[in-house]
């Protein structure tokens, strides 16, 4: 078989490698014992179901003589040769339990077979005992009878050919089994494809949402930065309003601190005026005489007269003039300039 070829090469190989190992250490003196063999093939016994074609015998190995090792051994090389033997004889435990597998398999192979052929004989000779016994009473039966015998022939016939069937598809289980791992195999890559398919189907379909999402983003930050520019501009605005305000509200100080020197003002005018006007109303010389009051009393009233001409004379420039004086003014009409506060 084919398993026994390789099993063959792969203890040749084994064999020469160690050969040659020895060959290489043979020349400076390195030899190992006689009867020692450093790296034995370790030998696996045979199962007793099934018994395992015989190996082709190994090469004989070169051994020599040598009481002991000389310091001078390659190490490394005992090492990998080591490392190789034990490989290579998990190989061949591997190799042979397959064999034996195989072997078992071929023997319940065999075992079906022959039950098969058996079954096979019997109904040959049961075709044949029936043919006979259809020569023997062929001349006594009627054609109905013929064309049931003809009959049950074909469905005997049918019968051994699909036995034939059988027993051929015994002897193909290998490839039976062959094409049934490679018909699994070919559904598990149809399966495959189709994971695969549906997977690119979803990876476009989250490319496409993430284009979706990044084009909300840059609309999103569009509308984010046209808002901090309307906010910056309504804080330079407010800033603006803010720095207005304050100048209008310094203004109004100003104008209310002018507004109050104003009435203080014309509070020290009117009071001025007032002193004024009862000054001019005082008698300036000592009262006279009554013959002097008597004597004299048309001079009092032309004066008199004349202040109060004075008077009327002011009084209708004043009516005449389109501000009023300071006369005129009063802390109540000047009370709407005052701070509402």
């Amino acid at each position: 078989m084919n398993w026994d070829n390789q099993l063959s090469s792969i203890l040749s190989v084994a064999d020469g490698s160690v050969a040659k190992m020895r060959e290489r250490l043979t020349p400076t003196g390195k030899f190992f014992r006689g009867g020692e063999d450093l790296f034995p093939v370790r030998e696996r016994g045979c199962d007793s179901d099934s018994d395992p074609p015989a190996l082709p015998p190994r090469a004989p190995l070169l051994r020599q003589t040598s009481p002991t090792f000389s310091p001078g051994v390659q190490w490394a090389d005992l090492a990998s040769v080591q490392s190789q033997l034990q490989i290579q004889s998990q190989a061949i435990d591997s190799l042979t339990q397959r064999l034996h597998d195989l072997e078992r398999e071929k023997h319940s192979q065999q075992c079906h077979i022959q039950v098969l052929q058996d079954e096979v004989h019997r109904l040959r000779e049961e075709l044949r005992e029936k043919d006979r016994q259809r020569e023997e009473s062929r001349r006594g039966q009627s054609p109905g009878a013929e064309r049931r015998m003809e009959q049950w022939r074909r469905e005997v016939g049918r019968e051994l050919n699909s036995l034939r069937g059988h027993i051929t598809r015994a002897t193909s289980l290998g490839n039976l089994e062959e094409s049934f791992s490679s018909k699994l195999r070919r559904e598990e890559l149809e399966q495959l494809r189709r994971e695969l398919d549906q997977l690119k189907t979803r990876l476009r379909r989250q490319e496409e949402d993430m284009f979706l999402q990044q084009a909300q983003a840059r609309e999103t930050r569009r509308l984010y930065e046209h808002s901090c520019k309307t906010v910056e501009e309504l804080t330079d605005s407010y800033r603006i309003h803010n720095t207005d305000l304050t100048k209008t509200v310094l203004q109004y100080s100003h104008t209310q601190q002018e507004v109050r020197q104003i009435r203080s003002t014309v509070s020290e005018l009117k009071d001025e005026v007032r002193s004024l006007v009862l000054r001019g109303c005082e008698p300036t010389s000592p009262l006279p005489s009554a013959h002097t009051s008597r004597a004299s009393p048309l001079p009092l009233s032309h004066s008199h007269k004349r202040v109060v001409k004075v008077e009327e004379a002011d009084s209708d420039s004043e009516d005449l003039s389109p501000t009023p004086s300071l006369a005129e003014v009063s802390s109540d009409d000047l009370s709407w300039l005052e701070d509402p506060d």
